[in-house]
């Protein structure tokens, strides 16, 4: 069960682009909503109103849609206190440090992508946090909207896709994709998209002492893997559908079956595998959240692996890898 859901602002109206699509999970999970912000332990910047008093105000223009469910926190950065502004690494730390000391289950954000509005400074942190968080992060690009009439929308997450790579860590988002889209219920679209550079991959077993043909993995062999995870996740009113296709560029190719299937959120994830195949991996799922115009769910299997996991009843549905 979703707990608790963060949302990092920094009194720009960017980032308070990703309150409708958190107060709408928050809505439908019955979880609570963390406001914070993050500021120097030396405060330098006088042009903006005082951290907690913009935070009292955001939280008081969002009770009346999460009553009694909604709670605010100024985080005072304890590095480089003569640093101002933070450098985006520093902001990214202190995040992820709360969200794990607060059970936070998921972080909501927008993101620039490739253009967007480069003075939001906030936006580029998530570079940072989709590496270091040991908890998933849902990345958004704004939509322009009015922050007034969009609060009130129910954000429906209908269609979740999720790309696999063959991997079990990278099947570990599979729960958390599943306890998003149980609220709403959505369909779920299991892909694996094969490039020229997608080979088979090697048994646990096998070293470099031991000798094993590498040979390219076909469309049918990568089908076959995706419709038997797919035939695991189904149920009486679970609908999964299996694809796989070829593809020399996978993170566009991902991309555009999003738009052109109308999905609500792609539900991927970063590390795990050593190498120049984790490099190869991360890249995808780096590029599909600078390019995608539909909200991506990043989970990093590698640094919750070396957090120890999560807490409570939300360890099983927080790690993931693509």
């Amino acid at each position: 069960m979703l707990r608790n859901i963060m949302v990092p602002l920094d009194g720009s109206a960017f980032a308070e682009q990703a309150l409708p699509l958190a107060l709408a999970i928050a809505r439908r999970s019955e979880a609570r909503l963390q406001l914070v912000a993050v500021r120097a332990s030396l405060q330098l910047d006088t042009a903006t109103a005082p951290a907690e008093t913009y935070l009292e105000q955001i939280a008081g223009q969002l009770e009346s849609e999460l009553p009694g469910r909604i709670t605010r926190e100024v985080l005072a950065s304890e590095f480089g206190p003569l640093e101002y502004p933070l450098a985006r690494n520093t902001v990214a730390d202190v995040l992820s440090r709360h969200a794990e000391e607060a059970d936070v289950g998921l972080i909501v954000m927008t993101t620039h992508g490739r253009g967007g509005i480069k003075r939001a400074w906030l936006g580029s942190v998530a570079d940072s946090l989709i590496r270091i968080a040991p908890r998933p992060v849902l990345l958004m690009r704004p939509q322009d909207e009015a922050f007034g009439s969009a609060a009130g929308a129910d954000r429906g997450l209908k269609h979740i896709l999720i790309p696999l790579d063959g991997s079990e860590r990278a099947e570990r988002v599979l729960e958390f994709a599943q306890q998003l889209g149980g609220a709403y219920g959505a369909r779920y679209t299991l892909l694996r998209v094969v490039s020229p550079l997608t080979f088979t991959t090697a048994p646990e077993w096998y070293n470099s002492y031991t000798a094993m043909p590498i040979t390219p993995l076909s469309v049918d062999s990568a089908l076959q893997y995706v419709e038997q995870v797919a035939e695991r996740l189904r149920r009486p009113d679970v609908r999964v559908d299996a694809r796989a296709f070829e593809s020399p560029g996978p993170e566009s190719a991902i991309v555009d079956y999003a738009t052109e299937h109308g999905v609500d959120l792609i539900a991927m994830s970063t590390g795990g595998a050593g190498g120049v195949r984790r490099l190869l991996l991360g890249s995808v799922a780096d590029k599909v959240v600078r390019s995608s115009e539909i909200p991506v769910l990043v989970c990093n299997a590698r640094v919750i692996d070396t957090a120890g996991g999560t807490t409570g009843t939300e360890s099983a549905a927080m790690a993931g890898r693509v």
